[in-house]
């Protein structure tokens, strides 16, 4: 039955209102989001820049006078658009980095200080079972990649666990996770070679990656003082061959003090190490096995992110994310980050400050880290949970939020002032629902990365090349800010404006989008939505479909021709002064009678079967001559094989017969005459048992 013109709109009405209320009470209280995919609440779009589609950080806690000043930091993955991300203390995007950053995935963005100014550093590579393949990134506050710092030693690539930049930017701290052949007889690996995940760190040159400093898991930490044994994780690995190696040590954090010393934290030991700068000796291990210090009220495990807080003769104050939970075994009942003092007098270690999720109701299996923030509050990344949390010292619940929920996870989640002006320009885009009468402008605003921005000045004209008013001055809210104006403008522009009032930048001159007489009777005032579907609402089996062609005794539509959001037009219509679209001449070109249309018909039925015949025919030819390929491929090879094998074969006796001769000749008391024959070795082990390992007592 065919739907009435009405029965559409209502239909249509009906499906754009009902999915945009549900949406309400969430993601549409920070902006009103498209359809039915949007009221998911993980992700959103933008008008001005439909490229992005960040995940929404939610915040479910937030005491706003109580928080640190600065922007909150993640790296999200395994989701849509993975890549560094920062958002403010509202939950607003401020910068996507997706695309901008490199392929692959990135970890642990964090401000760094560079040549005497703040950039960004994270690491970027390649994902693998527990560990990365890559290298760490430099980027200025301009968003501009400025170095990428690699690990050294002829080793594999560095990995995500730390990339960090110390002496004001000089020298950078790496993890490397490198493969190695390894005895592992006692795992009841019997019958061959073993493989071991050795945890390597570095401390290189930035502009050289010459290695400064390196530390070697097997030369210090013997492997069976490791919790987490061959096959028992998911990303223990099984020890069996090069691509699933044993890690028994999962080095996962680096911190270095004002003397030289390092402080690192090995997940699957369980433990964290004082390691000596001159000699890489353990001067002290904090848990695991044999630990140098009682744990008076604490314990850990699978831990994550050890940090230096302070440091004397006496007493030592670390932090640090404990799991206590690595999918498989578990110590705690939830994860937390501790303020841990060490007593080296006492030879004892007291847990003083402990930050916990919301009822104590959340366990982390992966990653975390605890933040200690220069106003003494303290920020925390969730791992494999992706929430983020901000406390107070004494660790009330100021913030806590999650990115995206269920799909996401992210490596570290921290928190720094940063002022950023990005090399590209504010984007807009303007949208009517119709030139006449008194129809509104709508502007959509936003300026990926950029932190001064207070306020957008809006401009309009009729002429793309002016004169333009003043249209408006609007604050600047969240990351794309709308505005709409009683009057229609065709072409209009935006300034971005500092606290002062000065301009920052200003975007490009844009078309207004007007949507045709058609569609408009679907849009609303302010923006046209996504369509849900194909077709007309209860049309079933629509799909999509080629306009037929336009009769060239129809007249030419009124106004201007549609494109699409974020580019530069809209309708361009004719007119003096104004800018038209020339529409390609064969969609112009209409039929002339019912038998020229028949006769196209059959000319393109009979072009459709040559074209089919041709390409069986070349079908057969490539398949011909791929047959053709693979036999001459197989005949030399076993040619050259047969050659080789009868070389050998000659060699093999030429050498027996020689070496028979050397035997048969010498005297018949000469020992070599009687001796039997050696056979060759056919194993050559890397390491010897008792290879001077490090068992890590103290000097």
């Amino acid at each position: 039955m065919p739907i009435s013109g009405l029965a559409k709109k209502l239909a249509w009405t009906l499906a754009l209102s009902l999915p945009m209320a549900a949406c309400g009470a969430g993601a549409g209280a920070r902006r009103r989001t498209g359809l039915i995919a949007w009221c998911t609440l993980y992700y959103i779009w933008y008008y001005g820049r439909p490229d992005l589609y960040p995940p929404i950080l939610t915040l479910e806690i937030n005491i706003q006078e109580r928080l640190s000043p600065g922007y909150i930091f993640v790296t999200p993955y395994e989701a849509d658009n993975p890549g560094p991300y920062i958002y403010d203390n509202y939950g607003n995007l401020v910068w996507s980095g997706w695309g901008s950053s490199g392929p692959g995935n990135a970890h642990g963005m964090h401000v760094c200080k560079y040549k005497g100014s703040d950039h960004l550093c994270f690491f970027q590579g390649n994902q693998q079972k527990g560990y990365c393949r890559g290298h760490g990134i430099i980027m200025d506050n301009r968003y501009r990649i400025v170095r990428s710092v690699q690990a050294g030693g002829g080793m594999s690539s560095s990995d995500m666990h730390e990339f960090k930049l110390i002496n004001n930017g000089k020298t950078a701290l790496m993890t490397v996770y490198q493969q190695r052949q390894w005895d592992m007889s006692a795992w009841n690996i019997r019958t061959g070679m073993g493989w071991i995940m050795e945890s390597v760190f570095q401390e290189v040159d930035v502009e050289t990656s010459e290695v400064l400093f390196e530390w070697r898991s097997l030369d210090h930490v013997d492997p069976t003082w490791s919790y987490t044994y061959p096959a028992a994780t998911d990303t223990s690995g099984t020890g069996l061959e090069p691509h699933s190696p044993w890690d028994y040590f999962h080095i996962n954090s680096i911190d270095k003090n004002k003397d030289g010393d390092y402080l690192i934290s090995s997940r699957h030991t369980s433990c964290i190490y004082k390691i000596s700068g001159k000699t890489g000796q353990v001067i002290w291990r904090l848990h695991g096995v044999n630990p140098s210090f009682k744990s008076v009220n604490f314990q850990f495990s699978q831990q994550h992110d050890a940090r230096w807080i302070s440091e004397n003769s006496t007493h030592t104050v670390v932090s640090l994310y404990n799991n206590g939970y690595n999918g498989f075994n578990q110590t705690n009942d939830y994860s937390s980050g501790m303020i841990i003092v060490i007593d080296h007098g006492e030879k004892t270690a007291t847990l003083v400050r402990e930050y916990g999720p919301p009822g104590n109701a959340m366990i982390s299996s992966s990653q975390g880290n605890t933040q200690v923030l220069p106003n003494k509050n303290v920020f925390q990344g969730w791992g494999n949970n992706p929430f983020v949390s901000e406390h107070d010292e004494n660790g009330e619940l100021l913030l806590w939020g999650y990115i995206a929920k269920e799909w996401t996870m992210n490596y570290r989640a921290l928190k720094y002032q940063w002022d950023a002006d990005p090399t590209d320009e504010p984007a807009l885009w303007a949208y009517s629902k119709a030139t006449e009468g008194n129809n509104q402008t709508s502007f959509y605003v936003s300026w990926n990365g950029a932190t001064r921005v207070t306020t957008w000045k809006f401009y309009g004209s009729e002429l793309q090349d002016g004169p333009f008013r003043v249209l408006a001055m609007v604050d600047k809210n969240g990351f794309e800010t709308t505005y709409s104006h009683p009057d229609y403008s065709r072409w209009s522009y935006v300034e971005a404006l500092d606290a002062d009032g000065k301009v920052l930048r200003r975007s490009g001159t844009k078309y207004t989008f007007v949507p045709s007489p058609e569609l408009s009777s679907y849009c609303a005032d302010t923006a046209c939505e996504n369509a849900a579907a194909f077709g007309y609402p209860g049309e079933e089996g629509a799909g999509a479909m080629i306009p037929p062609p336009i009769s060239p005794l129809e007249a030419e539509p009124e106004g201007p021709v549609s494109a699409s959001p974020g580019e530069s037009g809209g309708k361009i219509s004719g007119g003096t002064g104004e800018q038209e679209d020339q529409v390609d001449s064969d969609w112009r070109q209409g039929s002339t009678s019912s038998s020229n249309e028949q006769q196209g018909q059959d000319s393109n039925e009979v072009l459709a079967s040559l074209a089919d015949s041709w390409v069986l025919l070349s079908l057969g030819v490539l398949v011909g001559l791929g047959v053709a390929y693979v036999f001459l491929r197989r005949f030399h090879r076993r040619h050259r094989l047969t050659r080789m094998q009868e070389e050998s074969d000659e060699s093999l006796e030429e050498m027996q017969r020689k070496a028979q001769d050397r035997t048969q000749g010498r005297p018949w008391w000469h020992w070599r005459r009687w001796a039997l024959p050696e056979e060759p070795q056919r194993y050559y082990p890397l390491s010897e048992p008792g290879r001077g390992m490090d068992h890590g007592h103290e000097p």
